[in-house]
């Protein structure tokens, strides 16, 4: 290995040139980690532009806000069956 270094999450020794910057920390992250995290930035992207909607009681959620708010928790529970905290991120 020319420069190994450990993965912030998980510890497992990688390449410096295989890691990848989190977007929820901006450590430095093997794959698996790294999409992991990635696949919880977009998923909590998705639930704060939800929740930006029901909040301003955006017209295409008119009529089915309760459909919304169950989208809003679910998605929740992924990110919590993801290993992070919704209202940590």
């Amino acid at each position: 290995m020319e420069m190994p270094v450990p993965c912030l999450k998980c510890g497992e020794w990688v390449e410096l040139h295989d890691t990848r910057k989190s977007p929820l920390t901006n450590a430095l992250l093997c794959d698996e980690c790294f999409s992991i995290e990635n696949e919880v930035y977009y998923l909590k992207e998705e639930a704060d532009d939800i929740k930006y909607d029901l909040d301003n009681h955006a017209e295409h959620m008119k009529g089915d806000r309760r459909g919304w708010k169950n989208n809003l928790n679910d998605i929740k529970k992924k990110i919590k069956s993801l290993g992070f905290d919704y209202d940590e991120l």
